[in-house]
């Protein structure tokens, strides 16, 4: 992990960052340019980024804290000087001090819908406390927001989901937008027979305030006996799919403490191992060098996406990993309530995968595409990796720092 603070303190001029993650906190002390390149400075506690120099401008970065419990400070970043000025920032966390910026936003970073009916426009909402105006910015084709403003005080968003049809996953963000950007995941399925969701009726008709949904809430899954359970070493072929476009979605029913999961790719040679840092997909690179393998972020739960068509004739195999994101040695899956993946082609889902008997390990191997004799095949593994990503990468021949 970098060393931020060091690299900040001697070099001089503009700070400009490599794609990544950082662990903070960090200290700008000088009138600069910092630009975080889309990277993630974190830290498990506040403030992660504190500005004390004037004439500060930070642009293409996001701020988090990553820490949980009654004793973390809740402030991503703190300002102390006066002309800072913030150009595409994401935070989560509050921001203090910074000229015309209100801190204490009170909003779910999760609205979990659950299952929903199929084939119907289905209604949800959420409230959200805002000290400020703000605009709300949703880019999911499949539902719509409203208002799209918001006022200071008590503010109720209505959710509405498109004609879905059965079986499939709506997933993304909505982003809550002032000098800085707050980010809630939006999460749910379409399946025939279950209820319309109507959150204005059902509020109404419970005597309930409209916009009830928790802060931390846990995603009830229905399971579907038409999706075929994969079983540990199980080999799969997928010939007449591979110029499909595969979707592999990650999630979990719940969490001991707050903690994120993130997704890596990589893809190996004949020898085991990547040929370089390009050919390892995550966050900080979302997109392999033949354009095969694909992590974007775009919403709660975590989505790769692969078409075997496009992977390089020296890549023999793609290996499919999570890690629990940050460095916090108290973090792990024992923590993590039923975690599995879950394959797609298109809309359609096609097998399961339940990431089972996992303890205290950081990172998991969750399942592997490889070629054999000519044929594109698929392993679910599940073994977890007690070491960590750091040591995970290096297994495949990706040095870290």
């Amino acid at each position: 992990m970098e060393e931020i603070q060091k690299h900040f303190d001697q070099s001089g001029g503009d700070f400009l960052l490599s794609p990544g993650e950082y662990q903070g906190p960090l200290t700008v002390s000088r009138p600069c340019i910092l630009d975080g390149a889309g990277s993630t400075l974190w830290a498990e506690h506040g403030p992660v980024l504190t500005i004390t120099a004037p004439g500060v401008t930070i642009k293409n970065l996001r701020v988090e804290i990553t820490g949980g419990g009654a004793d973390t400070n809740g402030t991503a970043v703190q300002c102390t000087a006066p002309s800072v000025t913030f150009t595409q920032v994401e935070v989560n966390g509050d921001v203090v001090g910074l000229s015309q910026e209100a801190p204490n936003w009170k909003f779910p970073r999760v609205a979990a819908l659950g299952t929903f009916a199929a084939d119907a426009e289905n209604r949800f909402q959420i409230q959200l406390e805002a000290p400020a105006d703000a605009e709300v910015v949703c880019r999911m084709k499949d539902l719509r927001i409203a208002p799209v403003r918001l006022r200071p005080g008590m503010n109720t968003l209505t959710l509405t989901t498109q004609r879905l049809r059965d079986n499939t996953i709506l997933y993304g963000e909505i982003f809550i937008q002032t000098q800085v950007t707050r980010r809630i995941y939006i999460y749910g399925k379409a399946v025939k027979g279950a209820p319309v969701a109507n959150a204005s009726a059902a509020a109404e008709n419970a005597g309930l305030p409209q916009g009830s949904l928790p802060a931390d809430p846990i995603v009830l899954h229905q399971p579907d006996e038409a999706v075929e359970v994969l079983q540990r070493g199980q080999r799969v072929s997928l010939r007449g799919l591979y110029d499909h476009e595969l979707k592999i979605v990650y999630e979990h029913q719940g969490t001991a403490r707050p903690l994120e999961v993130d997704c890596y790719c990589f893809l190996l040679r004949d020898n085991g191992k990547a040929s370089s840092d390009e050919d390892l997909v995550f966050f900080g690179n979302m997109e392999s060098p033949d354009h095969a393998v694909r992590v974007p972020t775009t919403g709660l739960e975590t989505v790769a996406q692969i078409c075997l068509d496009r992977v390089g004739s020296l890549v023999q195999k793609i290996v499919l990993c999570y890690a629990i994101y940050g460095d916090d040695s108290r973090l792990h899956f024992s923590m993590v309530s039923g975690p599995r993946i879950r394959f797609f082609d298109g809309t359609k889902e096609l097998y399961q995968f339940a990431l089972s008997s996992l303890s205290d390990e950081k990172a998991v191997v969750a399942a592997e595409f490889y070629r054999y004799k000519g044929e594109w095949k698929l392993k679910p593994v599940g073994a977890g990796y007690r070491a960590g990503l750091a040591k995970l990468c290096e297994s495949y021949g990706i040095q870290t720092e």
